[in-house]
């Protein structure tokens, strides 16, 4: 015999409360009746004996419930109901009055329900059953039989249904708190990963930021820095082109401001930012160095995201080839090509090798935009001498 499962384990242990408070009731209610009968058709001797095995009965089925309840060995569940099965033969057969203690049986069943697997609990019902016709159909006869049959099944279909109908409900009451607990669990659980979600947010927008700030801030200072160097070296000779060098850079501190709060503040401006094509061509004319901006295909609209990671991957390009590559010329192209896809390519003329690549934070900076919208970034020297960045992404 099996113990109970472990979705059974509340209802198991309510079902061994009822089983108690069964097992006074239908003992009380037995011997009551078994004690007012005043015809005995034995040896007086068996009923001292009838009542003593009632007793072990029912004091074993209170406390073996309980050693149950603790212990719940397989052995032990079949030891139980094989011993309260001989003991309710015993008491059944050598009890001089038929008919009253056979509803003895029914607590056993019901506790059987509980603690045992489905045909386990069918085998212990069958068999109680069987020894409550055998007793009026073994001296009586098979009429008897028949008629024990008539009048014992429906206090076992009682027992039976009313048992299965509260296991159910038990069962169900359990799952249904285990479900609560789990749902409780989950959405700790989920709020846990929306903290975790909520600062990795948070470090994303910082790195973004961060991206914003140095693309954006260090194209202006370089640009400044190369017009100061410029009024620098003409102020003494030529001051008119000098004052027009500083006029620019003065220029370009307003628009880096302009680009440092717009990153700082994090809003997008896409409604006042111009197409992609016209932002380039505006870069290529203040990037202060000669840089030719090539188109190809069709222009079309672009994803926001998209237009401004190119936008600033080519800023940054720009400004790489300012400060390190030692170039005359740069050129800037940008294809719209078939099937959505999209091609920005930096080159320049230079004698370093890191030409258009941006050095440090920079290119990481690009490879982080770019991949984000599941784009590539490729960078290498070109054969002709200098060095090319192309991105290209699908929209």
């Amino acid at each position: 015999m099996s113990s109970p499962t472990a979705v059974q384990t509340e209802a198991h242990r309510t079902g061994s409360l009822y089983g108690t408070f069964a097992y006074a009731a239908v003992i009380l209610s037995s011997y009551a009746t078994f004690f007012s009968t005043q015809r005995f058709y034995a040896s007086e001797w068996m009923v001292p004996v009838v009542f003593s095995l009632g007793a072990i009965y029912a004091v074993l089925g209170v406390l073996g419930s309980c050693y149950l309840d603790s212990r719940g060995r397989p052995g032990a569940y079949a030891a139980y109901y094989l011993l309260q099965c001989a003991l309710l033969t015993a008491v059944i057969f050598l009890s001089p009055v038929r008919g009253f203690l056979g509803i003895l049986v029914l607590p056993v069943i019901s506790q059987a329900i509980f603690d045992l697997r489905a045909r386990h609990a069918a085998l212990v019902g069958v068999y109680l059953f069987g020894i409550n016709i055998a007793v009026w159909a073994i001296p009586y006869g098979w009429d008897s039989g028949l008629q024990a049959v008539v009048n014992y099944s429906a206090a076992f279909a009682f027992t039976i249904a009313f048992t299965l109908i509260t296991k159910q409900a038990l069962v169900a009451r359990e799952r249904e708190e285990k479900l609560r607990m789990e749902i409780e669990a989950a959405n700790a659980q989920l709020r846990a990963h929306a903290a975790q979600a909520e600062d990795l947010a948070t470090t994303r927008e910082r790195n973004r930021l961060a991206r914003e700030i140095h693309d954006g801030l260090g194209h202006y200072l370089t640009v400044v820095k190369t017009q100061l160097d410029a009024a620098a070296a003409l102020i003494a000779h030529r001051p008119d082109e000098a004052r027009a060098s500083v006029l620019k850079a003065a220029q370009l501190t307003g628009d880096a401001l302009d680009d440092v709060r717009r990153s700082v503040s994090s809003l997008r401006t896409d409604a006042a930012r111009l197409p992609l094509p016209e932002a380039l061509r505006a870069l290529t004319v203040e990037s202060g160095l000669p840089v030719t901006l090539r188109l190809a295909g069709t222009a079309r609209p672009l994803p926001p995201g998209i237009e401004h990671a190119l936008f600033r991957s080519a800023q940054e390009a720009l400004t790489n080839i300012r400060k390190h590559a030692g170039a005359t010329a740069a050129e800037v192209a940008l294809e719209f090509a078939p099937h959505g896809r999209v091609t920005l390519a930096v080159t320049d003329n230079g004698r370093d090798a890191n030409g258009a690549a941006p050095a440090g934070f920079g290119l990481v900076g690009i490879r982080e935009r770019i991949e984000v919208l599941g784009g590539q970034v490729i960078s290498g020297p070109r054969p002709g001498g200098g060095y090319a960045l192309t991105i290209e992404v699908r929209a």
